[in-house]
């Protein structure tokens, strides 16, 4: 894991190394082991932190970020995982082997024996990177297509900034407007959403599945390649899939799992796993007890909050392993906003971040260097009861209340959702379209509220919560169910495996019934409980920040005082306005 940072000047001016370098020593809590930067003709400062995991990253100073030409140099943060695939059947007999078995510098030199647009959607991973072709003088940028890292891109009439972190862009453009409608559309969505846009003007991410490249002669922006994980749905699959029986997928499932997660085992670095009592991340833990040995397993109990992980003895027992439970309460968990805001460059994009936070900090203290989670699971395998109970459907946006648009529970002054209402009919639309293969309309709606969550709601915040607050201390998180088999197998499963709204005998099976029975092949039935939402502090916190008459949030959004008591009164929409006055209190030059 790791963070990059590219600068480049539009005007031909030198650019000051200097203050590249201050902003990409922001990045080093990303990077810890190499903090490496390299000039292309004056005008692209092209820098690089790196956490090491995979082999010798460090080798050489960072050679391993140059092809074997010296033609591409690379900027990468995150994984590869079937990077020794890729190097026998691309690398082997072209180039020779690779000198420091790192992912990194097979992805370098695959560039070297193939068109820059045919090599994502050979990469089995989580990724973004940059590439600069020296020969050709452009800049390419790649995200992987299940979103689980992302790059912020600013531009103005002067500059071009490429970086892992929000906070990099800041230390050299301080004074960025905030953009008060994306904070106003908050107010419309279940978390925190932005798909594209920031909360700063000027400022948006890199989408999943996207290749552009900038020609660094015109400095001029061009889209090489769009890739959607609906590419991966297949009818044949899912005919095939639907006949048969559901201990069948769970065999395949078991299989998957398991080669998937060895796969992701990292050599010689010291590793840790989330139990926090649900599904998803006791089943990933129990194949890393079985098959090899996690230097800890840990879970974040919000004291009085959490029905499950305040008890987890039960599992204790399962794995013959103890369990770290970490005690939050109302004053650690309000200390903490501030420090992730930081982070994210922006509110809370979810009020799980604060635990997430605390988690990985206490990894990092563990000597750990890579945490296993279980994020994707819901989206792909029909978690959130809303696929189950499907809740009545306008057409125009996804029923599912975590893509859903609402409106505002405040009236502004000044509000123009039009651009968010855009964003997510269209995502709608996109969604609707993957399954519309799907004959039933209940079960194709069902289906789709999964991929518009999958594709949308998870890469915008579940995973930005992943990349953002564990290498915030030097820790990369792996989630196995992300990994391209396990998505592949879980986009073409029939409804009976994802969201089972005909099951009468077992009620808990009714939502995500094929990874529920391949809990219940390892745990007893008395450990599988009821899915809990996320419990913390958040509408605490509000007693840190003073009276809501007071908060700066209420002119900046042009929101009438006299609504706030009515506003107040809905505990979600309560907590984004606390949300959003920590933001601004640390943030006021934005203002």
């Amino acid at each position: 894991m790791c963070g990059i940072l590219n600068v480049i000047s539009k005007r031909g001016r030198e650019l000051d190394l200097s203050a590249c370098q201050r902003a990409l020593s922001l990045l080093t809590w990303r990077g810890p082991d190499l903090c490496t930067f390299e000039t292309h003709k004056g005008k692209v400062f092209f820098g690089q932190t790196v956490l090491s995991i995979t082999g010798d990253a460090l080798g050489n100073v960072g050679e391993n970020l140059k092809s074997v030409s010296g033609r591409f140099n690379l900027g990468f943060n995150g994984e590869i995982y079937n990077y020794r695939e890729l190097t026998d059947r691309w690398l082997k007999d072209k180039l020779g082997p690779c000198n420091h078995g790192t992912d990194t510098e097979v992805l370098a030199n695959l560039h070297e024996v193939l068109p820059l647009g045919d090599i994502p959607p050979l990469l089995d991973g989580m990724f973004t990177y940059s590439l600069l072709d020296t020969f050709e003088d452009a800049l390419s940028i790649c995200r992987d297509v299940q979103g689980e890292k992302t790059l912020y891109i600013y531009e103005d009439q002067d500059l071009i900034i490429i970086s892992s972190l929000i906070g990099a862009i800041h230390a050299l453009v301080p004074h960025i407007p905030l953009d008060v409608q994306a904070l106003r559309d908050y107010f419309r969505t279940r978390h925190f959403m932005l798909i594209e846009r920031t909360a700063y003007q000027g400022i948006r991410q890199l989408l999943p599945g996207t290749l552009e490249t900038l020609n660094l002669k015109t400095m001029t922006w061009q889209h090489v390649r769009m890739q959607k994980i609906s590419q991966w749905i297949d009818q044949t699959r899912m005919d095939e899939y639907a006949g048969r029986a559901i201990d069948s997928l769970t065999d395949e499932l078991d299989a998957l799992m398991k080669d998937c997660l060895l796969q992701m085992i990292p050599d010689e670095r010291k590793y840790a796993s989330v139990v926090s009592g649900g599904v998803d991340s006791s089943l990933i833990s129990h194949y890393l007890v079985t098959h090899a040995h996690p230097e800890v397993l840990v879970a974040v109990n919000h004291v009085g909050k959490d029905r499950i992980s305040d008890e987890l003895s039960g599992f204790e027992r399962v794995l013959g392993r103890d369990i770290k439970i970490l005690h939050v309460d109302q004053g650690t968990y309000s200390s903490e906003i501030e420090r992730c805001q930081r982070i994210c460059g922006s509110p809370l994009l979810s009020h799980s971040f604060i635990g997430q936070a605390i988690q990985s900090s206490f990894v990092r203290t563990a000597g750990c260097r890579v945490l296993f989670g279980g994020d994707g699971g819901d989206e792909l395998f029909g978690g959130y009861p809303a696929y189950v109970n499907i809740p009545f459907a306008n057409g125009k946006f996804s029923p599912s209340p975590y893509t859903a648009c609402y409106d505002s529970p405040i009236e502004f002054i000044e509000d123009d959702p039009s651009a968010l209402q855009r964003d997510l009919s269209n995502a709608w639309k996109e969604s609707c379209a993957a399954y519309g293969m799907v004959e039933d309309p209940v079960d194709q709606t069902a289906l789709a509220m999964m991929y518009c969550d999958l594709t949308y709601q998870l890469p915008s915040v579940g995973l930005r919560g992943d990349d953002l607050m564990s290498m915030m201390w030097s820790i990369e998180t792996r989630t196995v169910l992300l990994r391209k088999p396990i998505v592949k197998f879980a986009l073409n499963l029939p409804i009976f495996a994802k969201a089972d709204r005909r099951q009468e005998t077992m009620p808990l099976l009714r939502a995500k019934p094929l990874l529920k029975r391949l809990f219940l092949r390892y745990y007893p039935e008395d450990l599988l409980v009821e899915k809990q939402g996320f419990a913390g502090f958040p509408n605490e916190s509000g007693l840190y920040i003073g009276n809501p008459m007071d908060y700066m949030a209420l002119d900046l959004l042009g929101m009438e005082k006299s609504h706030l008591a009515n506003a107040l009164s809905d505990r979600a929409t309560a907590w984004k306005l606390i949300n959003l006055e920590y933001f601004l209190r640390w943030n006021a030059n934005a203002t």
